[in-house]
């Protein structure tokens, strides 16, 4: 049997949770240094620990076949006003995964990186029971995102976009 070419998959690559017991966060350190860099290796080490204080929150990380950490997903969960996100419209509040931060360290295969990342992001939330997926803008390095996703996004050109689960 022929294996099908799938030109959105990056066969090597890893999504990793990071655990709150994980103590090396070194791997991540630069990636983070990218999006704070004003921020000493003390500040980031200590946002790493608060984000993961929490039980709703976590970090994602993209690893390559040798290991190399090459993209980062930082996410909550919040409850949001419910703006046609609940099957039910007379719920208030929708539970929502919020992408806080996503960080790709390979220009040319960012959107591949993206996408992989939201896949197991949506994963994540379907299993939490979200109604919504909250993502930064969609620019350029969302397409391949755009294109999976397309019948399930909400407001996709607005401040934040929104993939409905």
């Amino acid at each position: 049997m022929l294996a099908q070419y799938n030109p959105n998959n990056l066969p090597g690559l890893s999504i990793l949770k990071i655990k709150d017991n994980d103590q090396d966060f070194n791997g991540i350190l630069p990636l983070l240094a990218e999006e704070f860099p004003t921020w000493g290796l003390g500040r980031l080490r200590s946002y790493i620990k608060l984000v993961l204080k929490q039980k709703t929150n976590g970090i994602l990380v993209a690893k390559n076949d040798s290991s190399y950490s090459i993209g980062l997903l930082i996410y909550s969960m919040h409850d949001i006003m419910n703006k046609n996100f609940s099957n039910d419209s007379n719920k208030e509040f929708s539970k929502c995964l919020v992408v806080e931060n996503l960080i790709s360290s390979n220009p040319v295969l960012e959107q591949k990186i993206y996408l992989q990342f939201i896949n197991k992001i949506f994963y994540i939330a379907k299993n939490k029971n979200c109604e919504v997926l909250e993502l930064p803008r969609f620019n350029s390095s969302f397409d391949l995102v755009k294109k999976k996703y397309d019948k399930n996004l909400i407001n996709s050109d607005g401040w934040r976009s929104f993939i409905k689960i």
